[in-house]
């Protein structure tokens, strides 16, 4: 595609082709913000407010819509439900096996890349804070890679950023809904930039003489040789194919649950506020109270005048009967008169004259177990089955059940690192491209495959059931593994150390008592039972008298570091061996002990 003629973009800022795409890109994402940002008011969200207020009201007559208005208050309840599943679906950026590489055509620009990389774009930190809240928000924003109006470094320093929908003025979208041949945006000071595959273009605007901002001056124009517009949509999955370029985040489909949710969120608030406060019912009693001096009359607890008028006071309530307004409901509640029946309806039980109506309990209980319901299918459909859900905590589950949740949660994930491996390509090809020219060759990006998508609880829970299946100790050890992976992914030093424990250890699954009842049977070796009960004492003898296990060796490969530290172990073993067969005390270990064989022999 050729660049864009002047005329062509006085004609894009006077006749946007995409104004309707982009209002109902904003009209989404409002939707979303709305179950998704804890806000203090409806300033922000006053639209999507609007919309769910209005659709209540079709829903509910008039006098209990005026009482869930008073009780729909920001913050809402649904964010809190979204954070709890955006914390799930965060751990796409938590994968065992993710990679990165880059070609140049000589290996300075290889280094030179991974500090401008790091430093400058705040790459790949950008990703899981900026990129994951534009996700979140505004999965319609737009990726523009931009550069500096002037170079001031031997080679150009290009960056990117997310440019939000509302400042898109117009552009052209190809088939895929996502690559951009041109757009034109707007920037602060009436300034309106145009990229196409050929120009970064900036104009200065002013009102035309009707009125509307017309281009006054052209301010820059930088050519570049990309042969592509330097802009895209962040998002690549549509919300329908016929809306191409219109982003479907995570939560986009559960919108409609989301709003049910939070009316019977609401309406179980409205609930409550009649459950513990009972409607009382009495038979009317007659009052026959009258004022001879004023000329007032009780009429139903209330006074009227003279002339049959009720006496009103100034904030505008009635005046009660001094007689019988007092014989009310003592407290909170309500208080409903009924008439005795007349003898042709009957005769009235008038030795039980009051009567309390409580609120029934499958009503109270409905409420609460649909709002539950709504929760669950909300947060199973959106992280996954098995997600973080009051299900996958309350019931049990089998082997099956757990390989099932498994590959649904990583479906899930699987969807969105495609999308975000696709946004960080474009935006560091196009990036190298403009800073390396033709030096750059090639790149890989690589969020991996093996995700966290286990909690500890339910990685417990599977090896305990592996073992009770009689799984190999391969198996075994693969699920310890992702254990240790999980419980300390966010501290590299402690996992790396119970790494080397774990090759440490013998029987590293078997329990004690497991352990000694086998020993008991003559089929184990009595050694390594000797260190397996003195293991965790045995190590720390060893760091005292050496060196840290992690620092230990770590200039030998690491089968010998092992070798050595094992070696330390059972000689250590079979002291204690001796001493319990001659009922000799230990031997006082510290920093005055004589020095172990392991520090010689430490390389």
């Amino acid at each position: 595609m050729a660049a864009l003629e002047l005329v062509q973009i006085k004609e894009i800022l006077q006749k946007p082709q995409k104004s309707q795409s982009i209002r109902t890109a904003i009209l989404q994402q409002a939707r979303v913000r709305f179950h998704t940002e804890t806000n203090y008011d409806s300033s922000s969200v006053t639209i999507p407010t609007t919309i769910f207020l209005n659709w209540v009201k079709a829903l509910l007559p008039k006098d209990k819509y005026n009482v869930f208005l008073h009780l729909f208050k920001f913050p809402l309840q649904t964010p809190s439900i979204i954070e709890n599943v955006y914390r799930e679906l965060g751990r796409v950026f938590e994968s065992r096996n993710s990679a990165f590489a880059y070609q140049f055509s000589q290996t300075e620009y290889d280094e030179d890349w991974r500090d401008y990389r790091q430093n400058k774009l705040n790459e790949p930190n950008v990703w899981k804070t900026v990129g994951w809240q534009h996700l979140k928000t505004a999965p319609n924003s737009i990726l523009i890679v931009d550069i500096p109006p002037v170079q001031s470094t031997l080679r150009p320093e290009p960056y990117f950023y997310w440019l939000n929908i509302e400042d898109v003025i117009d552009y052209d979208v190809q088939c895929d809904g996502t690559t951009l041949n041109w757009i034109a945006f707007r920037q602060p000071g009436n300034v309106v930039a145009v990229f196409d595959d050929t120009f970064y273009r900036t104009f200065q605007l002013a009102p035309g003489s009707n009125g509307i901002m017309e281009i006054q001056s052209q301010l820059t124009e930088s050519a570049h040789e990309l042969g592509y517009c330097p802009a895209r949509f962040f998002w690549s999955t549509p919300i329908n194919e016929c809306e191409k370029d219109i982003k479907k985040n995570p939560i986009f489909k559960e919108l409609s649950t989301l709003d049910w949710l939070l009316y019977f969120s609401i309406s179980k608030q409205h609930l409550d506020l009649y459950a513990p406060y009972p409607i009382v019912s009495t038979y009317a009693s007659e009052c026959h109270y009258e004022n001879t001096e004023t000329g007032s009359f009780c009429d139903g607890g209330f006074l009227r005048n003279e002339n049959g008028d009720y006496i009103v006071h100034r904030d505008n309530t009635l005046e009660p009967c001094p007689l019988c307004s007092h014989k009310r409901l003592v407290g909170p509640g309500s208080t409903l008169e009924v008439p005795i029946p007349s003898q042709t309806e009957g005769i009235a039980d008038l030795g039980n004259p009051v009567h309390i109506t409580t609120i029934d309990a499958d009503s109270l209980k409905y409420n609460v177990s649909e709002v539950e319901r709504l929760e669950d299918r909300v947060i199973l459909s959106l992280v996954g089955t098995g997600g973080a859900s009051a299900v996958s905590q309350k019931e049990a589950i089998n082997e099956t059940q757990v390989a099932a949740n498994f590959e649904s949660k990583t479906s899930v994930l699987m969807s969105l690192k495609s999308n975000f491996e696709a946004a960080q390509k474009f935006v560091e090809d196009t990036i190298c491209r403009l800073r390396y020219g033709s030096d750059f060759i090639s790149s890989a990006v690589s969020w991996g495959t093996e995700f966290y998508v286990f909690t500890i609880g339910e990685l417990y829970s599977k090896f305990g059931e592996a073992k009770t299946n009689g799984a190999s100790s391969s198996e075994l050890s693969a699920i310890a593994n992702q254990i240790l992976e999980v419980e300390y992914k966010d501290n590299p030093l402690v996992l790396r150390r119970m790494q080397i424990l774990k090759q440490l250890e013998p029987y590293p699954h078997l329990t004690l008592d497991e352990m000694l009842n086998l020993s008991k049977l003559g089929i184990l070796n009595q050694m390594d039972a000797v260190l397996k009960i003195n293991f965790a004492t045995f190590v720390d003898r060893f760091e005292r008298e050496n060196i840290n296990i992690l620092e230990f060796g770590r200039d030998i490969k690491f089968s010998d570091k092992i070798d050595k530290i094992k070696t330390v172990l059972y000689e250590y073993a079979k002291e204690k061996q001796q001493q319990e067969q001659i009922g000799a005390p230990s031997p006082q270990t510290g920093a005055g002990s004589e020095q172990s064989p392991a520090a010689s022999n430490q390389e």
